[in-house]
């Protein structure tokens, strides 16, 4: 029975020895990257970005962000660069990115810094694709992750607030722009009282006198009641 025991922990370890040598055989080289991928599914790495009511308000043309990387196998022992391209972009969206970033020695991850401007309309989201541009023959690195290889940044809008009833009105995301330019404050601090959907339907009214119409998303001009 003794000699059954030795013989399974023998086993076991000679299992996990040969996992550490797989390890390390598959890792071996130069370190590799890839950008992670928080969900944790084999799937394409997205990250959000959201424009908001507080933004618009705020004056918000922009946003700054950051993805991360990670590096696989043993850290680098000197400073490596690691390089990036423009896969594709959908609606308009801009964005700017470094060319490359700089890795100190011993790192085990990184992060790469964006700024992100959106298309005009605020009734649509945007996709833009960035990939690690291993193709690059100043790309220190060696691909990672295949999942993990580029990162699809998804922006949407969420002008529309939680919690609209229709008190002012059928939601139009011109309606509620204009809402925060008169009341210079977002849907959450405005009172739904019948002065305040009073003075706002006299701003449209007095508004109209010398600007064109504001229209809904179905090309009617917005209503205040």
């Amino acid at each position: 029975m003794k000699m059954k025991k030795n013989i399974f922990i023998l086993g076991v370890l000679c299992l996990l020895y040969a996992c550490q040598m797989s390890e390390m055989v598959e890792y071996e080289g130069r370190p590799r990257i890839n950008f992670e991928n928080s969900s944790g599914l084999g799937t394409s790495v997205q990250h959000y970005v959201y424009f908001t009511d507080e933004d618009y308000l705020n004056g918000v043309t922009q946003k700054k962000d950051s993805l991360k990387l990670e590096l696989m196998g043993e850290a680098s022992t000197e400073v490596l660069k690691c390089y990036f391209k423009l896969i594709n972009e959908q609606n308009g969206l801009d964005i700017k990115f470094p060319e490359y970033i700089e890795l100190p020695a011993g790192v085990y991850e990184a992060y790469v810094g964006i700024e992100i401007i959106p298309p005009e309309r605020s009734d649509s989201s945007f996709v833009v694709t960035l990939g690690i541009d291993s193709a690059n023959l100043l790309h220190d690195f060696e691909e990672g992750k295949s999942e993990g290889q580029q990162l699809d940044i998804i922006g949407e809008f969420r002008l529309k607030p939680i919690g609209w009833n229709n008190y002012f009105g059928v939601y139009s995301d011109g309606k509620y722009r204009f809402m925060l330019d008169f009341f210079k404050g977002t849907y959450g601090s405005i009172g739904n009282t019948s002065e305040n959907r009073r003075l706002v339907k006299e701003a449209y009214k007095e508004y109209r006198l010398t600007n064109s119409a504001i229209f809904d998303e179905d090309g009617k001009e917005i209503v205040f009641p």
